[in-house]
């Protein structure tokens, strides 16, 4: 059976291709319940956040597409992607995009009169994030929403003739009113060896707050080092490490220096999933999320799975990860003072934080990398099977 996949951007040298973790260990998750696995990709020769893991298994072929990162960008270059998919298209079987992949449509237009199941991916509400990020501002904002509306319009009508996949509970409430024919999924990355447990946190003379993640707006990040200053201010010695890079680093420097913590805000850049990056979990106290919008995000059952209290924005579909505040520490987004207000009360709250660690680390157990991809891959066959008429292979 033969998967096709359009997610995410690639990184190439001409010869091989990489991309960033999550999406990597998704691919090779997947290519060992499929026969052969193509990946549809913007690739391109410079390093960004989006490269570092090669995409090396055996059964894995990237079909490389002109680079670009937003729909006016994929615009542009949209006869030589449809050129791609038309050649590409006839050996597919099933096909998973991500709601947000330009011109996906082409593809399901391509290939749903040979019987193959198209399924769209949603991470994350679009539509949300518009509407709360400060990335999107006036015109913009306008902009935006106008041009994702119409590609929305498209989409409902292959999302009831189809598939999907949604990331969270609260994602799949939202769009269950264009269609039933959805699934609800919590993305993971995490692999056996990823897992980390212990009892308690917070046991050194200074703790250790950890952010993962991109340094882009919509992340909550002046008001993380505002809470942190906040923190200092009030006598506890916390210091912050901030894992990812982005564009807006450099003023993040600046403002860290300006709040008077330039030396307690460790900028560690990225780091490469596996041993790399589980060694800031590891060492980390607590594990602060402060986002303006989000769908699921991974980064909260990697802290949960190494056992990690987690404080985190109300926002996407965190409070359902979080057990509304059973197993994690829920604030308002755009609140510094809530902010460092959770952050302190896990800090003096030893049951509190104990019991957000293994509730946690259980529900991280529950929500493993090979159990989701497992049970997309059961699905997608079963759809096929569906289109087909014929037995669902194993």
């Amino acid at each position: 059976m033969h998967l096709g996949l359009y997610e995410e951007p690639v990184h190439t040298d001409g010869r091989t291709f990489d991309t960033y973790g999550p999406y990597a260990r998704l691919v090779l998750a997947l290519a060992r319940h499929f026969d052969r696995v193509t990946v549809f990709a913007p690739a391109t020769r410079e390093a960004t956040y989006f490269s570092g893991v090669p995409l090396d298994a055996p059964n894995v072929r990237v079909a490389p597409l002109p680079f670009f990162t937003t729909h006016v960008g994929a615009m542009r270059r949209a006869r030589r992607i449809i050129c791609t998919f038309r050649r590409e298209a006839p050996g597919l079987d099933v096909i998973i995009a991500r709601s947000t992949a330009p011109l996906a449509h082409i593809l399901w237009r391509l290939t749903r009169r040979r019987g193959a199941a198209f399924i769209y991916h949603f991470a994350a509400d679009p539509l949300e994030a518009i509407a709360r990020s400060p990335k999107y501002w006036g015109p913009y904002r306008w902009f935006a929403r106008t041009a994702y509306g119409l590609e929305f319009a498209i989409q409902k009508r292959i999302m009831r003739k189809g598939f999907s996949f949604v990331s969270g509970q609260a994602l799949f409430e939202r769009l269950r009113s264009i269609t039933p024919r959805m699934q609800a999924f919590l993305e993971s990355t995490l692999a056996d060896e990823d897992y980390y447990q212990r009892q308690d946190s917070c046991a050194g003379a200074e703790v250790r707050l950890l952010y993962v993640g991109r340094l882009h707006d919509g992340k909550g990040l002046p008001e993380l080092l505002a809470a942190t200053a906040l923190l200092r201010r009030r006598g506890l010695t916390v210091v912050l490490d901030l894992v990812g890079d982005g564009a807006l680093r450099a003023r993040l420097q600046e403002e860290a220096a300006g709040l008077g913590i330039g030396d307690v805000v460790r900028f560690r850049g990225p780091a490469v999933m596996g041993p790399d990056l589980n060694a800031y979990y590891n060492a980390a106290d607590v594990f602060v999320l402060p986002s303006v919008s989000e769908g699921s995000p991974r980064v909260i059952v990697e802290a949960m799975g190494h056992s990690l209290p987690v404080v985190a924005t109300a926002v996407g579909n965190i409070p359902g990860m979080l057990g509304g505040g059973e197993r994690g520490t829920l604030v308002p987004p755009g609140d510094p003072a809530a902010l460092a207000d959770a952050v302190e009360r896990v800090i003096g709250d030893r049951a509190l934080r104990c019991r957000c660690i293994r509730e946690g680390y259980r529900f991280a157990r529950e929500h493993s990398l090979e159990a989701m991809v497992a049970a997309m891959a059961e699905k997608a066959k079963a759809l096929l099977a569906e289109r087909r008429g014929t037995p669902a292979q194993p």
